[in-house]
């Protein structure tokens, strides 16, 4: 299945690339848009091996990751993983609804930027991304 792409809105400036992994659509769809008007382009994927393969085989500036792909999983840490060992530059935003201390430090140990909590403004997670990747979105 071919990944959900959200191509930014012309005349938005400099295009950058953002993968959102999650497996609920109603959480990719919203969240890709949102991003989309602010002039990224999302592609958005829903299991852990197409993120991955996605990681493998193009660039990105940024990945938002849900650590529950399955419903009752962690296979976003190991996609942090793959991310991690692909493109250790990129940064990783890791959101989920039930993140325990100890899975917090675990997602900071493979090398999360920022783990938040769902559900999120996505007002102030266009801010911690301006700050992860020093440009204004």
């Amino acid at each position: 299945m071919e990944p959900k792409r959200y191509a930014p809105t012309p005349g938005n400036g400099a295009v950058r690339r953002m993968l959102l992994v999650d497996d609920e659509e109603a959480i990719r769809m919203p969240v890709g848009l949102y991003f989309r008007d602010l002039g990224w382009s999302v592609v958005g994927a829903a299991e852990p091996e197409e993120a991955e393969a996605l990681v493998e085989h193009e660039h990105f500036d940024l990945v938002i990751l849900d650590l529950a792909l399955t419903r009752f999983g962690r296979e976003g840490l190991e996609v942090l993983g793959t991310v991690r060992a692909m493109s250790p530059w990129v940064p990783v935003i890791v959101m989920s609804a039930h993140i325990s201390p100890e899975v917090e430090e675990e997602a900071r140990r493979l090398g999360a930027d920022a783990v938040l909590r769902k559900p999120q403004p996505l007002a102030e997670v266009a801010q911690l991304i301006d700050r992860l990747t020093g440009r204004p979105a």
